[in-house]
């Protein structure tokens, strides 16, 4: 199974016990209400079961790009990067063919500042997860950090790690902002 497959199963396995369990995330307030939102809007224009997916342009640079797949009520992924051939992203995206922006990005796009942002149960990010739950996980300038409140065992400090939940919270908002934008435009 290749890593986006063995990340989907982990996912799908850690959702299913915090719904059983009945834990819930305790998600920041920058993130949560930005990501129910882009949620409705996708589940509003859904044919049938299954990922929903969305693209846009990043208007802070012309070959950056942003998309997002929705596993409704499992995980939120977002990615966000220069891509080589902007000309074929946009195209795609005026077009409407967000799954294939969004495959795009993953697979192809420019490594250098790329944002990959999974956030698990789609309920915004948080610096800790709640009991039973899996952490959400953000990788941004080269470095992931997974949020699973255990800075020490990754080698921080508090400050590194708060900084780099803060740093992340500001540009899903961000990454957000320019989804809806987009759902809300279709």
């Amino acid at each position: 199974m290749n890593q986006w497959g063995s990340r989907m199963a982990a996912a799908v396995v850690v959702a299913a016990l915090a719904q059983a369990s009945g834990a819930s995330a305790q998600p920041a307030a920058g993130t949560a209400a930005p990501v129910k939102e882009l949620a409705t809007l996708l589940g509003a224009k859904a044919n049938g079961p299954g990922p929903r997916f969305i693209a846009a342009e990043d208007p802070t640079n012309n070959t950056r790009f942003v998309a997002a797949m929705l596993l409704p009520e499992l995980q939120l992924l977002v990615v966000s990067a220069a891509y080589s051939a902007p000309v074929l992203l946009r195209e795609r995206v005026l077009t409407k063919k967000y799954q294939e922006a969004y495959q795009d990005l993953q697979a192809a796009s420019i490594p250098d500042g790329k944002v990959v942002i999974e956030d698990l149960l789609a309920n915004g990010l948080a610096v800790k997860p709640a009991k039973n739950q899996g952490p959400d996980v953000v990788t941004m300038g080269g470095r992931t950090t997974t949020f699973d409140g255990l800075w020490r065992k990754a080698k921080l400090k508090e400050e590194e790690y708060t900084g780099a939940f803060t740093a992340a919270e500001q540009e899903y908002t961000r990454l957000l902002g320019l989804l809806v934008a987009q759902a809300k435009a279709n």
